[in-house]
């Protein structure tokens, strides 16, 4: 059994919080969520990784679509403003602004 840090383990149990309080819907469509989604990436906003205001619920459809397609990402004028409340520059660049 692979062993984590007690750092990451403290991001596990944030993650997992974080989830437990997301509305059971999807940020975009309304389906039901089926995944919690950064809005920006973890691989290039670390420090947004346990940030309550950068995860949000999605229906895989969505999820999908959101992570795909910026034209798609650029429509959601309500979650780029969300990430501009936290950080501004991530959403000028995730989102091609």
């Amino acid at each position: 059994m692979k062993r984590i840090s007690k750092k990451q383990a403290q991001r596990n149990r944030e993650i997992a919080r974080i989830k437990q309080s997301l509305p059971p819907v999807c940020a975009i469509c309304g389906k039901p969520a089926v995944d919690a989604a950064h809005l920006v990436p973890k691989s290039l906003y670390p420090e947004h990784y346990t940030n309550p205001l950068n995860i949000v619920g999605l229906c895989r459809e969505c999820h999908n679509k959101f992570d795909g397609s910026l034209a798609f990402r650029q429509r959601q004028k309500h979650l780029i403003e969300r990430v501009k409340s936290f950080d501004k520059c991530a959403a000028n660049r995730h989102f091609d602004l």
